[in-house]
């Protein structure tokens, strides 16, 4: 599992960015940690899940995209 959060970017954005232009599913919100956004002053942040059934080529596109 990775979560991100970018200052100045929603997550929810990001979110449809990656579906739109990627064909990258991944959530956005606060993923019942809304202490720690505040914390860190995050409106929301972005969470990618990965599992067994993921490749490697997959898991580098991702990161990949998160770069653009």
């Amino acid at each position: 599992m990775c979560t991100c959060s970018a200052r100045g970017v929603e997550g929810h954005d990001v979110t449809l960015l990656l579906d739109k232009f990627e064909n990258i599913a991944v959530r956005s919100g606060l993923h019942c940690a809304e202490p720690l956004h505040r914390k860190l002053g995050a409106q929301s942040s972005v969470r990618a899940s990965f599992y067994l059934y993921n490749t490697e080529k997959e898991i580098n596109l991702f990161c990949a995209a998160l770069g653009k």
